[in-house]
Parts: C-alpha cells; sequence; structure tokens
C-alpha cells in the first residue's frame, strides 16, 4: 500500500484522496489517489486555492478545460467609460448592473433596458412596474432582442502573483511530482513543515532564463510543465516550473541530495489538451540554483514580457474562435427555416456567402484585429 508523504499513514479505500498535482482550476490533468490521504488533502486546500485564484483571469480567458466546474467569472473596467464588468469565458464580457434609460414625453414613457442576461432582464423590469404598473413584463420579454457587441476600448482587470501561500503550494506540486515518479521521501521530509504551516523560507522564486524548451513544432503552444532533477553529486534536488508558459519558477527541495541520478519531466498543452514532449534545456549546478533561490532577484520586467507572448497567443485564439463561431452561426441561421429536403441552389450559395462575408466584414471593424504584429 502507499503512504502518504505529508503524514506517512497508509493510503486505503478509507482515506484515499485524489491529488491534483497539477491544480483543476488552472486545467491540471495529472493526478494521483496514492499521494496524500483525505485527512492532509483538506488542509492543503487553502493554499491550493490561493495559487488558483490568482491565476483564475489567464484560465478564464483562455476558456480552459477543467475536471470539475469552470473557472469562477472576474470583475473588469471598461477603460473609456469606466463601467464595472463581468470578464467571462474565453474573453467575453457582460454588465454586472442593468442599463435602465427611463424617458417620459408627453404621455409617453420610453423605456432603453439592456442587461446581461433573461434573468437580469426580468428583475429589471419588474423593479420598473412598481413605479410603471402598465409595464407588461412577459410582453417585454418577448420582444427583447438578444445581440451581441464589439466593445472598442480596452478593459482592465487586477492580475497579481507570488506570496506565501502561492509558493508553498508550487513547492507542494513539485514534490508531489516528484513522489508521484518514484522519489523518495526522506530527501523532501524537510519541507513538509513548510508545505503545512509556512515554516520555511527561499525555497521558490522566478526564474526566467533565455531558452529553456525547443519544440520541433511551429504552433504556438501554452503548456504547465513540470521538470525535477536529482544530482548526487552536487548533492542537488530541484524543480523547474511553468504554468500558461509564462509563470515561471524554480524549487530548491534539496541542497544535501544523496539519492540517485534523477530527472523527471511532464509537459501539458492546456489548449490542444495533449501531454506534450519537449527536450527541456535546463542543467543547473548547485551553485546556480542557490543563486536564484538566495538573490530573489526582481524578475518584473521578464514577467512582463512572458506575460506580453500570452496574451498575443489570448488574442490569435479569440480572433479564430470569432470568425469560427460566426461561421456557424451564419449556417445555422440561413438553413433553421428552410424546408427539409430543400434542394440547396446556386442562387441560395451567392446568398449564404454574402451573409458570412457581411458578418466577416463587421468583425474586422473590431479593434482586436488590428495592430497586430
Amino acid at each position: 500500500m502507499s503512504k502518504c508523504y505529508i503524514c506517512e499513514y497508509e493510503i486505503s479505500s478509507d482515506n484515499i484522496y485524489k491529488e491534483h498535482i497539477i491544480l483543476n482550476s488552472i486545467g491540471g490533468r495529472l493526478k494521483s489517489s496514492s499521494l496524500i490521504c483525505n485527512k492532509c488533502g483538506p488542509h492543503l486546500d487553502g493554499i491550493d486555492a490561493a495559487l488558483g485564484k490568482q491565476l483564475n483571469i489567464i484560465g478564464l480567458i483562455l476558456d480552459i478545460k477543467r475536471d470539475r466546474g469552470k473557472n469562477p467569472h472576474t470583475k473588469a473596467e471598461i477603460i473609456s467609460t469606466s463601467e464595472k464588468v463581468f470578464l467571462l469565458h474565453g474573453g467575453k464580457i457582460a454588465r454586472i448592473e442593468p442599463n435602465i434609460d427611463v424617458r417620459v414625453d408627453g404621455d409617453n414613457v420610453y423605456l432603453s433596458v439592456s442587461t446581461r442576461d433573461e434573468n437580469q432582464m426580468k428583475v429589471a423590469l419588474n423593479g420598473l412596474k412598481r413605479n410603471h404598473p402598465w409595464i407588461d413584463v412577459q410582453e417585454l420579454m418577448s420582444n427583447a432582442i438578444k445581440r451581441q457587441e464589439f466593445i472598442d476600448s480596452p478593459i482592465k482587470y487586477q492580475l497579481t502573483f507570488g506570496g506565501d501561500e502561492a509558493f508553498r503550494a508550487i513547492c507542494k506540486m513539485a514534490t508531489s511530482f516528484y513522489i508521484y515518479k518514484g522519489g523518495e521521501r526522506n530527501h523532501i521530509s524537510h519541507l513538509i513543515p513548510y508545505i503545512k504551516d509556512g515554516q520555511l523560507n527561499n525555497t521558490v522564486w522566478h526564474y526566467y532564463p533565455e531558452t529553456i524548451t525547443n519544440s520541433n513544432s511551429e504552433i504556438i503552444e501554452v503548456l504547465h510543465t513540470l521538470f525535477v532533477v536529482g544530482n548526487p553529486s552536487e548533492k542537488i534536488l530541484y524543480a523547474y516550473i511553468e504554468f500558461f508558459s509564462t509563470f515561471k519558477f524554480i524549487v530548491l527541495l534539496s541542497d544535501t541530495y544523496t539519492g540517485k541520478e534523477y530527472k523527471e519531466f511532464y509537459s501539458f498543452d492546456i489548449i490542444a489538451q495533449k501531454i506534450r514532449e519537449k527536450a527541456v534545456n535546463i542543467n543547473l549546478s548547485r551553485d546556480e540554483v542557490l543563486k536564484v533561490i538566495q538573490l530573489r532577484e526582481n524578475n518584473l520586467q521578464q514577467i512582463q514580457n512572458s506575460l506580453s507572448c500570452l496574451f498575443k497567443v489570448i488574442n490569435d485564439k479569440q480572433i479564430y474562435q470569432s470568425f469560427s463561431k460566426q461561421g456557424e452561426n451564419v449556417i445555422e441561421n440561413y438553413f433553421k427555416d428552410i424546408p427539409e429536403n430543400t434542394v440547396f441552389t446556386k442562387e441560395m450559395a451567392s446568398e449564404l456567402a454574402k451573409e458570412y462575408t457581411d458578418k466577416i466584414a463587421a468583425l474586422l471593424h473590431d479593434k482586436r484585429f488590428f495592430n497586430q504584429e
């Protein structure tokens, strides 16, 4: 039987716990039921939640797939209007509060109501009905027009990263992967108090070398990567970790390592939902690892550069999805009222092509499609 590497109790059917080595909240698929027991697992959920919350905005915009649930919506602001909005899956936005305009002209009352969904519309109209009893909520609901608009203005939102809980979650990720791939607990047991209660410093830090991975593929990939190296001749055991190919870290697992030569790697493409085989060009000496951990240099510029690359990928993905979705909508709307077994004529093909062209032309007016490098 396996033992929980946190408390060393045997794991059985009575105390099994499914541990996501890479967090489910950021789309991780690597998991195991033989690492942590169901007593220790929930105790550590808090640090995982702290890390997941910080990275939620990236998973939300990318609309990543998770084993459980979806990334929660987050608040943002339209810069040109200062309107507060919800940022939704795939980078879509929705109003937080309904936009209600009531205008009185003599005996006539004109209403304009914009909401994010039908439920909010119903609540808004029922609220108006208290002052305007003549309002027929059901009729207005049935006549409401659903529409999608593009926002010309950029939006802003908060992205923070780091802190004790997030770094402890990263350390747990590295130790879990090490044990999962056959590592021995005695080489990382000194990290367990830190993972559980934060009783240790200088274990995790940002790391941005010029080149880490090579790929023969021309496809831009967004990866979660785990790479652990044990070098007994230099008495060093460390991990390199990437989230979304953007947030990159070194984890010092041991500077007194005396185990066997160890090298294990895992990389998951969260867009394609595939494990990737890539060469990792990282072979740090003991001094290089300790320098990263001890000096804790400011990596703000490298983080900003990596974020810029990531958002370029996100932008390209959203453009592709927008074109693809518009094509699907045009075809679906065109054929929904055409009787079954109708012969598709050349004239119908021309009409369909024109509708598609008009939709694409509208998309091209969206400013996101311009100023691409």
